[in-house]
């Protein structure tokens, strides 16, 4: 569809997009990198503590819709709007560091509630170090790696967001038309200044929540019903080291060896008896059955079931899973749970 007199038309974003498509499936390498990386920063997100007091509170909010620009950067990558894509970069930057700068004394359900209101300004980098450097982890990492140097390099993302002369427009790219052309460059571009931004704003999140460095299983004393107080799972934490430059997580773990925090809590949960096996198989019916009832129903649980089960190459269940699928069952009929709740509820869904 044509929209005259404009030339940075829907139609001509498609026509990248198609192109940065064939780029992706021609450069395999790169399209694994950005997955991974955004795997990582997802896995960041689950470092910030959730408990009652603060699950609805807000305190989240700056680390998600971090992760939301950095989603609709890449998009804009894809559809060939390049500076675009490097202003969003910059605001996921900014709410990373407040997704610590908000919880830096851990009353971040209070602290956020004028900005998040839109009472209180976004505050300047300035008064966000001002802050991050109170907190004894990061000061005395900053003061070796220089972290709040890491973030001026990434200054000149400020220059998009004002435009900087054509180098920072929407004319940039190397045979730049008057509208959305594909430019290889700028995507290579683009993936180095997501990786920075992503390892910082890592590296903060690890610091002020020191426990996510800890090797712990701590599925033996939880099962799979792990409380959100910012402890990661050990495959978690080698994700995360794999893209923080060298020492760095050497350097957090003694860190968190250091501090009180960490060590009080991991004794506390070191003290807990392991779960039994008939511990967690009960947390994991109770599970199925919350999905079941106020779901999909059992029986398109079982064929979802079905389906994994084949894509793991298997074509019959262990006598475990025979005998949860029975229990299921047998509750759903009585309970009148084998279609879904919509359907259940003559929703027209």
């Amino acid at each position: 569809m044509k929209f005259s007199p404009y030339i940075y038309e829907p139609d001509k974003s498609i026509e990248v997009y198609r192109e940065t498509e064939k780029f992706f499936e021609a450069n395999p390498d790169i399209k694994k990198r950005i997955e991974e990386l955004g795997w990582i920063y997802h896995t960041v997100g689950m470092i910030v503590p959730q408990n009652f007091e603060n699950f609805w509170s807000g305190h989240y909010f700056p680390f998600i819709d971090s992760w939301e620009e950095l989603q609709v950067s890449f998009t804009q990558i894809c559809f060939g709007l390049y500076k675009q894509a490097f202003v969003s970069l910059r605001s996921g930057l900014e709410l990373g560091l407040l997704s610590v700068y908000f919880n830096i004394n851990d009353d971040g359900h209070n602290a956020v509630k004028e900005w998040l209101n839109s009472k209180d300004n976004t505050p300047r980098a300035g008064k966000i170090w001002k802050i991050l450097r109170q907190n004894d982890n990061i000061k005395k990492f900053d003061e070796k790696h220089n972290l709040k140097q890491v973030h001026e390099d990434l200054g000149y993302l400020h220059n998009y967001v004002h435009t900087k002369g054509a180098k920072h427009s929407n004319r940039m790219g190397l045979l730049k038309s008057n509208s959305q052309t594909f430019e290889e460059k700028l995507i290579s571009k683009w993936l180095h200044s997501y990786a920075d931004i992503i390892s910082l704003v890592s590296t903060l999140h690890l610091l002020k929540y020191p426990i996510s460095v800890i090797r712990f299983d701590y599925s033996k004393k939880f099962g799979i019903d792990i409380p959100s107080f910012g402890g990661l799972e050990e495959y978690n934490i080698d994700k995360i080291a794999s893209i923080l430059p060298e020492n760095y997580l050497d350097d957090i773990e003694i860190i968190a060896k250091e501090d009180p925090t960490t060590q009080e809590t991991i004794h506390e949960i070191s003290s807990f008896p392991d779960m039994t096996d008939e511990q967690v198989e009960e947390q994991i019916i109770n599970l199925e059955k919350m999905s079941i009832e106020n779901g999909e129903g059992f029986t398109k649980w079982l064929e979802n079931q079905e389906k994994l089960l084949k894509s793991f190459g298997q074509s019959e269940f262990d006598e475990k899973m025979k005998t949860r699928i029975e229990l299921l069952r047998q509750w759903a009929t009585e309970n009148d749970f084998l279609e879904s709740k919509a359907k259940r509820m003559g929703w027209n869904i």
